[in-house]
């Protein structure tokens, strides 16, 4: 089978240090023909970071820019047949994009959106990472192909874009469950920390724990 460029396409801002595993995932991940499109909005820009890294390609935008908008950018730049968008600051294990990849070439790819049915959970310093359950379609996750994003771009708003994109689309979502893949990191500066009135945190710490710790899926 032909291995078709692939864009992974990711908004970052003050978030250093997580960006920099962000690029340690990327440059871990096992299907070949990849790149990574950064639009980078941070007071410190990670340009440095950024430079010299094979398949690394880096966009500066201005730090009022929102969320959706940044995604739109880097998918105009991107050259990929196929975009995930990712989240700057979860962790995504080597395999990843194969199986997304792999998840909508199986499907009617312009017309399917994949996306984690399920994950794990680290909040804040634990150790232990909780199980999400079943039931999602996590936006750091979206699988899709460019004809498709070129139909629906990601809306100008600054937060929960990725599920508007998904709505707007009117795809099909095809779901994975592959909660060894991806990890859903939780700290102080997230974006996202209501639901349906409880605080996030407390909802992830309530779940059950999955067996894997953190030092060892982090190595």
């Amino acid at each position: 089978m032909d291995t078709p460029l692939v864009s992974w396409i990711v908004a970052t801002r003050n978030r250093r240090a997580f960006f920099l595993r962000t690029l340690d995932c990327f440059a871990r991940q096992t299907y070949p023909h990849r790149e990574l499109v950064v639009a980078d909005g941070s007071d410190e820009p990670v340009e440095d970071l950024c430079a010299g890294r094979e398949g690394v390609r880096y966009l500066r935008v201005d730090p009022d820019t929102p969320l959706g908008t940044c995604l739109n950018r880097a998918a105009e730049t991107s050259r990929g047949a196929f975009m995930q968008k990712i989240d700057d600051d979860d962790y995504y294990l080597p395999a990843f994009m194969q199986r997304g990849v792999d998840a909508l070439r199986a499907s009617d790819a312009d017309d399917t959106i994949v996306a984690w049915d399920c994950f794990l959970v680290r909040v804040g310093d634990d150790e232990a990472l909780r199980f999400s359950g079943h039931g999602w379609a996590a936006g750091g996750t979206l699988t899709f192909t460019r004809e498709l994003w070129e139909r629906t771009r990601f809306r100008d708003t600054r937060e929960h874009e990725d599920h508007k994109f998904i709505e707007d689309s009117h795809a099909r979502v095809r779901t994975l469950c592959a909660p060894e893949l991806y990890v859903l990191v939780r700290h102080d500066a997230n974006h996202w920390n209501d639901l349906r009135g409880t605080d996030v945190n407390a909802y992830f710490r309530s779940l059950p724990a999955s067996g894997q710790r953190a030092s060892e899926v982090f190595a």
